[in-house]
């Protein structure tokens, strides 16, 4: 028997493969690898740092353990969903792709046949759990990603660049043998908050200003406490404050229409504005 060594365990299942026409199997099968291709590009996984089996409506990957996984878990995060998001906007509805996705880390060993071990098993049964498969009918997100305990408690409750550990729940898989395999599963709620966040409501704000009066024909309109600039209706400047325009002040002491006396009384006691 070879020799198992630590491995990176990524697993990807297409939800409601079954249903599907043998031509739409065919489609989403490309969009599963075009996916997969882009998700390690952006986590910078070399070509010869990983390994694909094919599972019909799925792929097994096993990554090299000097890859990052905060790096592995970010892309599955981000790229993947946006990725699925682009795609299925131009997909006809039977060749849309959702995905269950699972994260592990163990012991795996590899012979001719391909990869053996209970750490595989492991990862099987967290993408079979119906806790999971429930988890992604809930969202209208286009994929789910499950962490195992060990992925959880070694690389996501540290709270690495991206990943945010509030918003993994935790979930058990029972499998046929009885032993029950403890994950977390990113969930979309949590990250939102649970539900949408109305604006808080400001009575005050919301209610529209009273309208200020028009003022009467000929009549210069008066700024109110703390408004904004007013404009004089007859010769176009900007006064601030309260100021009262007597006559035509346009350069200097320059009165118009006002008998000679009037203009002195009013020169000498400082009645008319400048």
């Amino acid at each position: 028997m070879a020799e198992p060594s630590t491995k990176t365990i990524l697993l990807m299942d297409i939800e409601g493969s079954g249903r599907r026409l043998d031509s739409e199997q065919a489609v989403i099968r490309r969009m599963l690898y075009a996916v997969l291709r882009e998700t390690l590009s952006a986590a910078s996984v070399e070509p010869t740092e990983y390994r694909v089996e094919d599972r019909g409506d799925g792929v097994f990957v096993l990554v090299d353990p000097s890859v990052p996984k905060p790096a592995l878990i970010r892309a599955l995060l981000t790229t993947t969903p946006t990725r699925l998001v682009s795609n299925n906007r131009l997909a006809a509805e039977g060749a849309q792709v959702r995905l269950r996705i699972v994260v592990h880390t163990g012991e795996v060993a590899l012979d001719g046949f391909g990869a053996v071990g209970s750490d595989l098993i492991h990862a099987f049964r967290l993408l079979d759990a119906p806790e999971l498969r429930d988890a992604l009918k809930a969202t209208q997100e286009p994929s789910v990603l499950c962490v195992s305990e060990a992925v959880y408690q070694g690389v996501v409750r540290h709270a690495h660049h991206g990943i945010r550990p509030e918003h993994f729940q935790p979930m058990a898989a029972a499998g046929k043998d009885g032993v029950e395999r403890a994950g977390w599963f990113h969930d979309s709620a949590a990250r939102d908050g649970g539900r949408a966040q109305a604006p808080a409501h400001d009575p005050a704000a919301a209610a529209p200003s009273p309208a200020a009066p028009a003022p009467a024909r000929g009549q210069t309109p008066t700024a109110g406490a703390g408004s904004g600039p007013v404009l004089h209706a007859q010769t176009g400047n900007f006064f601030f404050g309260t100021t009262r325009i007597a006559g035509d002040a346009i350069a200097g002491d320059k009165y118009v229409g006002i008998d000679p006396s009037e203009r002195n009384r009013l020169r000498n006691s400082g009645g008319a504005d400048r």
